[in-house]
């Protein structure tokens, strides 16, 4: 498996030129429920403008598409690059090739500038094609290392033996060797490990940053998780269920910022 990615793509160029034009790091996460679909669209509009000159970008999950449906994500989607806000979405794709490639051009043609994959489909025959289609486009490939839940460990920190000759491995170790051998834009790795995020970001590139959600509700900080080495933070409740969005995303931004 080669890296098939050498340069910066414009993904990357622009969720950094994002960051820096607005001094945050912060992705705001919308996961959307309850409401009428049109309803759901008002309010994810109206925190993607409330909250936009604190944040670098959007990620929406599939519960959110699943609940707007195609044609209001889109416009979604056109509300955060009208913020200059690039939008990634959180589908932890991962399956057969046929599968992740068809399911990838449907998400970049409605206009989502970078995805989120799980490595558990390997390369050959999983996401080899993915990566492919994403780089031809200039759209970003961020790589599922370690989840931000408590039962994460159960699997990601299991010890793998490659081979019957080998050294044990943990599983989120060999994803983060994955998402730099592939030529991944980012990897996610949760904010509610820190020491985790630092072995991760040795075995990584400068190139490849690492993407933290779990912040604020499931107990992750953001200058722990800076100081071991993430790069931007994955925030959802925190900021869509506070009583004030706007402040609660300026605060998250400014400690975003600081210097580890």
């Amino acid at each position: 498996m080669r890296n098939l990615q050498k340069n910066d793509t414009p993904f990357r160029e622009n969720i950094i030129r994002s960051s820096k034009n607005n001094f945050s790091r912060v992705i705001l996460a919308l996961d959307l429920q309850g409401d009428s679909s049109s309803k759901l669209l008002r309010n994810a509009k109206n925190l993607v403008d409330r909250t936009s000159p604190y944040i670098c970008a959007v990620k929406l999950g599939r519960p959110t598409i699943l609940n707007l449906g195609v044609e209001r994500t889109r416009a979604l989607i056109k509300a955060s690059h009208g913020n200059n806000l690039p939008c990634i979405i959180d589908d932890k794709l991962g399956d057969i090739d046929e599968t992740n490639s068809a399911i990838s051009r449907a998400y970049f043609d409605m206009g989502f500038d970078g995805i989120i994959v799980n490595p558990i489909a390997g390369w050959k025959g999983g996401l080899e094609p993915v990566f492919k289609i994403a780089h031809r486009q200039g759209k970003g490939i961020i790589v599922l290392v370690y989840m931000s839940h408590p039962g994460a460990s159960d699997d990601f920190g299991q010890f793998v033996l490659r081979n019957r000759r080998g050294r044990p491995t943990r599983q989120y170790e060999i994803f983060a060797e994955r998402a730099d051998e592939w030529g991944a834009d980012g990897a996610v790795v949760g904010a509610t490990r820190p020491e985790i995020v630092k072995r991760v970001r040795a075995k990584l590139s400068d190139k490849v940053r690492i993407y933290s959600p779990g912040i604020g509700t499931q107990g992750g900080k953001v200058i722990q998780a800076s100081r071991a080495g993430s790069d931007f933070f994955i925030i959802g409740r925190s900021i869509t269920r506070a009583s004030d969005p706007e402040r609660a995303a300026h605060n998250f931004a400014r400690q975003s910022m600081t210097e580890p």
